[in-house]
């Protein structure tokens, strides 16, 4: 017979025990404070009807220091605990032979249902026989046929309740140990995740430091070159907005995870945030390589090939891509042909050109699929991505590969780019002794294609000579409030070390504090020096690159952040306005909206925020909903917000709202439309020789407009 029951599982008993105990804690509780009322309250009539108050006195006491016993024999206690109470009952009905009080075993039932297990039915046969006896010796008229058919039907219905609660409780215990199981298992995947975090951090430090000594080992300088007016008005959308976005929603979800609701992250979870991780990676390592392709002749840059499994790597970055098109109407059809051959290549540059052709063809199609094919033809690999978007037209597909080309080159137009994605893919192809064409229908799609030799011999070939020593570090203080013009500076000068002074008053501070070989003043051409730095006491260049700050200045805007922006960074900037209660946010991008939405959120709860996608809707918003402050991208299709700043100055109810830019166009490469000066002072004037010194840079480095 014990084969035909199941054997209950550890964790429900557990659980079916602990409510018992905690059900029979409050029982004993109610019991004595029913038992004690009642008693007081017969303590009042007349004449004092002694048994029944020396019984719930008895039972009131018996309550409590049965509570006793159930820390030891807890099972012990719930049966004595029943058994006392029936046993009450029966002596009431012995004293008092009235007819309703039978009655009262009904809830009894149910309590001795939940307190002990199979013991129903028996206590309701016995009460019944006892109810019979009394009735048969005369000590009471007893309507024994409902009260049969109560405790029949109280019966079934407690043994119903009962193990249909017992069910859930063993549901209960199954999903608590599944909990448990996923609770370990995500942990398990977050420590394997934060040690991979740990491990990409490490190569990159590494990769940072080797590339700081490669910098220092090169003699020859890598020449500069100017970037023209669409890069500098493009570039932005193209890089630092998806950085901006990525970076701010890491940064909320890894410091305030609160942010999301009380949840255990699953494990799916867990690998969108390393997909988040490796692509911003990914884009951190990129950025600079964009941006120095812009300025820096190709043939200085140098390829780092690798042994590589061609079928992991494209499933890697197939996977990496693939985030690309969630939430998209678009089907990506990956098609990588089994076998494929073991090659040297740089893996870095590879992987971005196909991020580069799978990423315009899924901003250039609206519906349809969009396929990578990899496959082994002859002595080479073909690499194919097909989209069934709009196409190119005949005429521009000869230009389609050259730098900066576009087919709209308006900051209004739809698609965000810089017009270097396309020039930058053909030179690493090329560099890899490949070939890369496009084949195009308007109207149906277009189809990208690029091929590998097999087995390419490559050799790292370096352009440069290596410097005999490491020439020592030089300090040099740049005074301007905007972070990027001394990253910028740091960039285009070696063997230099930039420190950034925010105020003109501090000068004489930090020049006794570095030491500095000189200092740098960004300031317009108008302004001269503050009277408190016409004495610094080491060599002085003026010049007036392109900054937030002039541009602050110039737009008459309170301040300006440049993406990517961060989202503490954007609290920051709110809490220096101590009566913000409503925020309007002006961009035409989704992303950087909701990031900005999600910052305030984080930071500053009590905040509502307002949207605006264009400059249209935002007008329409602050004239019904004037806002305390707001944050306004310049670069935005239809009215720019150059234009919604003039139609706000023009407007008598709104010039007064403060406005904070947040925008990622690049200004500090704005050469085209921008004419800048430099000047530079000794503190005892410059020597002849120190003149003729600079002219040879000087007269290398300027080129005829």
């Amino acid at each position: 017979m014990a084969m035909l029951f199941t054997r209950p599982d550890p964790a429900y008993r557990r659980i079916l025990l602990d409510f018992r105990a905690d059900m029979f804690r409050h029982l004993t509780v109610i019991t004595a404070a029913f038992c004690a009322t009642a008693a007081y309250a017969l303590l009042f009539v007349d004449p004092l009807p002694h048994p029944l108050v020396a019984l719930l006195f008895i039972i009131c006491g018996f309550s409590f220091s049965i509570r006793g016993l159930a820390q030891a024999r807890p099972n012990a206690a719930r049966y004595l605990f029943v058994m006392v109470l029936f046993g009450g009952l029966c002596v009431a009905m012995l004293l008092f032979p009235e007819a309703w009080l039978p009655f009262l075993a009904l809830p009894l039932l149910l309590l001795s249902g939940l307190l002990m297990s199979y013991a129903n039915l028996l206590l309701a046969a016995v009460f019944f026989g006892y109810t019979l006896l009394l009735t048969a010796l005369g000590h009471g008229d007893y309507p024994l046929q409902p009260l049969a058919f109560l405790l029949t039907f109280m019966v079934f219905i407690s043994s119903t309740a009962i193990q249909t609660f017992n069910t859930a409780l063993m549901w209960y215990s199954s999903m608590l140990k599944r909990t448990d199981d996923l609770l370990q298992e995500t942990r398990n995947r977050r420590a394997e995740l934060m040690q991979t975090l740990k491990s990409l951090e490490n190569a990159y430090e590494a990769q940072r430091r080797l590339q700081h000594q490669l910098a220092y080992a090169r003699k020859q300088a890598e020449e500069a070159r100017r970037l023209k007016e669409r890069f500098a008005s493009n570039i932005s959308h193209e890089l630092r907005t998806p950085l901006n976005i990525i970076l701010g929603f890491t940064e909320i979800m890894y410091l305030t995870p609160e942010v999301y609701g009380d949840i255990r992250f699953p494990p799916k979870l867990h690998r969108d945030i390393y997909q988040i991780h490796r692509n911003s990676r990914h884009l951190l390592e990129m950025i600079d390589d964009v941006l120095d392709l812009s300025h820096i002749e190709m043939s200085q840059f140098s390829l780092n090939f690798e042994l590589t499994d061609l079928n992991q790597f494209l499933t890697d970055t197939a996977e990496m891509v693939s985030n690309l098109f969630r939430g998209k109407p678009l089907a990506f059809i990956v098609d990588i042909a089994d076998n494929l051959p073991t090659i040297e290549i740089d893996r870095t540059r590879i992987r971005q050109v196909i991020i580069n052709l799978l990423n315009n063809a899924q901003r250039f199609t609206e519906r349809g699929s969009v396929t990578f094919r990899a496959y082994q033809q002859d002595n080479e690999v073909v690499f194919s991505v097909i989209d069934t978007g709009k196409g190119i037209p005949q005429d521009k597909l000869p230009l389609i590969f050259e730098e900066f080309y576009q087919v709209d080159y308006s900051l209004s137009r739809s698609h965000g780019g810089a017009g270097l994605g396309l020039s930058i893919t053909k030179r690493f192809v090329e560099a890899h002794n490949g070939t890369i064409r496009v084949e195009s229908v308007e109207g149906e799609g277009s189809t990208f294609t690029f091929t590998l030799p097999i087995p390419p011999k490559f050799q790292l070939q370096s352009r440069g000579q290596w410097l005999e020593d490491e020439p020592p570090e030089r300090v040099w203080l740049v005074v301007d409030s905007d972070p990027r013009v001394p990253k910028l500076i740091q960039r285009y000068v070696k063997n230099c070390h930039v420190i950034q002074v925010n105020d003109e008053a501090a000068v004489c501070d930090a020049v006794q504090a570095h030491s500095p070989r000189g200092v740098i003043f960004n300031r317009a051409p108008e302004r001269d020096l503050p009277p408190t730095c016409q004495d610094v006491p080491v060599p002085v260049v003026m010049c007036s690159l392109p900054s937030t700050t002039r541009l602050i200045r110039q737009l008459g805007v309170d301040s300006c952040l440049a993406k990517p922006v961060h989202p503490r960074q954007i609290a920051e900037e709110l809490e220096r306005y101590p009566n913000l209660e409503r925020l309007l946010v002006v961009d035409d991008d989704l992303g950087v909206v909701q990031l900005v939405q999600r910052s305030v959120e984080t930071y500053l709860p009590e905040v509502e925020v307002f949207r605006a996608y264009d400059g249209h809707h935002a007008l329409d918003l602050m004239r019904q909903h004037k806002p305390d402050v707001m944050l306004l991208d310049l670069a935005m299709p239809g009215l720019s917000g150059q234009e919604v700043l003039d139609t706000m100055r023009n407007d008598p109810n709104l010039p007064d709202i403060p406005v904070i830019l947040l925008t990622a166009t690049q200004y500090i490469y704005g050469e085209q439309d921008f004419y800048t000066s430099m000047e530079i002072r000794q503190p005892d004037g410059l020597r002849p020789m120190e003149v003729l010194k600079l002219l040879d840079p000087i007269m290398n480095a300027l080129e005829p407009h």
